[in-house]
């Protein structure tokens, strides 16, 4: 019996793939270079066995994302062109024609030490894109494991991935949020979710909102860099910082966040609406004016 229960699961979870293809072919039918379509279709025909198509699909993403210049998604592509360039021409292509830019394109302000980052930290001054882009690819990437997981339906995949996809377009300081878009749309398993994600993870779960959140530690992280991907620095332990997010998988955010601080840091995942009160709370008036006017 067991095992059939495990077949009809790997047979529920291929439907509900397949059903994630067709909305996603969809979309790019209509916006062609819309890179989280690109991008889900990608992982989704990998995770079906469709090497070839995911190929394609990776191929045409490698494109748009030179055409835009992000640095930082073309040195992922890379990685990931690597697999098929060892056996197909046109991935091989891809592969010289992003090492070529990468080793022309050469910007002043690529580096930063702590206290530079302070003043201008990276992801929101000229690789404010780049960073953007790679957080929506991490918050895909997130529905994605609870899509797998049977934690979302194949419904709930699709208008996340679109959610996020709009969200992440605005130039205003938006929390671009998996676990916000769940709760903003009123998805009655987000307890669940945040469990899962927490166990999944190792990342624990942290109640936010009893915590008296240390004015030293809050202004470790810029602002608009806590409101645009979900973070903050609440507490204090001598050297180290306890950090709260809301995307417990994105082991890059977590070494970027290390980065700016200059600390050794320790994550905990919060809920999006103790993440809301919090920064509600804690925002600087200028902040608060700012998104009373939105």
């Amino acid at each position: 019996m067991a095992s059939t229960d495990d077949k009809k699961q790997r047979e529920d979870l291929e439907n509900e793939v397949w059903a994630a293809i067709s909305a996603f072919e969809q979309i790019v039918q209509t916006i062609p270079n819309d890179r989280v379509s690109l991008e889900a279709l990608f992982h989704a025909y990998e995770q079906v066995g469709d090497l070839s198509r995911a190929r394609e699909y990776l191929l045409r993403l490698a494109g748009v994302v030179l055409d835009e210049k992000d640095r930082e998604a073309a040195e992922l592509l890379r990685e990931r062109l690597a697999k098929f360039a060892v056996t197909d021409a046109a991935a091989k292509e891809a592969e010289a024609r992003i090492e070529r830019w990468l080793a022309s394109d050469k910007p002043e302000a690529r580096t930063h030490d702590v206290s530079d980052a302070q003043a201008a930290p990276p992801g929101l001054q000229g690789d404010d894109a780049e960073r953007r882009s790679a957080h929506v690819t991490a918050e895909l990437s997130f529905a994605w494991t609870l899509l797998q997981a049977g934690e979302l339906t194949q419904e709930e995949y699709a208008f996340v991935a679109q959610d996020l996809s709009e969200i992440s377009a605005s130039p205003t300081p938006i929390t671009v949020s998996v676990l916000h878009v769940l709760h903003d749309r009123g998805n009655r398993s987000l307890d669940r979710i945040v469990s899962f994600a927490s166990r999944d993870s190792t990342v624990p779960i942290v109640p936010l909102s009893l915590f008296d959140v240390q004015a030293a530690a809050f202004s470790l992280l810029p602002f608009d860099f806590m409101a645009r991907y979900g973070v903050m620095a609440f507490e204090l332990m001598g050297k180290e910082a306890l950090v709260a997010l809301l995307n417990p998988y994105d082991q890059g955010l977590q070494a970027k966040i290390e980065t700016l601080t200059g600390k050794k840091c320790h994550f905990f995942l919060t809920l999006p609406e103790d993440f809301d009160a919090t920064m509600a709370k804690l925002a600087p008036p200028d902040s608060a004016k700012k998104k009373g006017a939105e």
